[in-house]
């Protein structure tokens, strides 16, 4: 069995150490894909899915056949207690990716852009108003 360079990972976390890095005055609050219990929405946070693509008719690729791309992909949920609040925690989480060209050992990468936004929708579902804006960053990478 191949042992895992950890490259997967470390590009997955390329988008929570800048939305960490983020330390305000109020520091951002950032998740990995789950919101704890009993978080308050009031201050707004970031809850970030990623996942990553590897695809195999990339042009980048080698040409013996072994995948040389890297496409990762960041979904955050930026939220708060009004629209507001949502857009103020989406232009922080803009800010501390937008444009950035990070650095990872083993990997060439490129800059994160912005690929999609979505304006703030309400959450009612758990008995609390929640402004939830949804935008996805991309970053890709090769080896």
């Amino acid at each position: 069995m191949p042992i895992a360079d950890g490259l997967d990972q470390a590009i997955a976390n390329v988008a929570l150490t800048l939305l960490a890095a983020d330390v305000g005055p109020p520091a951002l609050v950032v998740f990995d894909g789950v919101v704890p219990p009993n978080t308050p929405v009031n201050a707004g946070y970031v809850l970030a899915y990623s996942y990553l693509s590897r695809p195999s008719d990339d042009q980048d690729n080698s040409a013996n056949g072994r995948s040389g791309v890297w496409n990762q992909r960041w979904i955050l949920h930026c939220v708060g207690g009004t629209a507001a609040a949502a857009r103020a925690v989406a232009q922080r989480a803009r800010t501390a990716l937008l444009d950035v060209q990070p650095t990872i050992v083993g990997l060439s990468c490129g800059r994160i852009r912005l690929e999609e936004t979505q304006p703030p929708q309400r959450d009612e579902t758990t008995g609390v108003l929640v402004m939830d804006a949804v935008n996805t960053y991309s970053l890709r990478a090769t080896s």
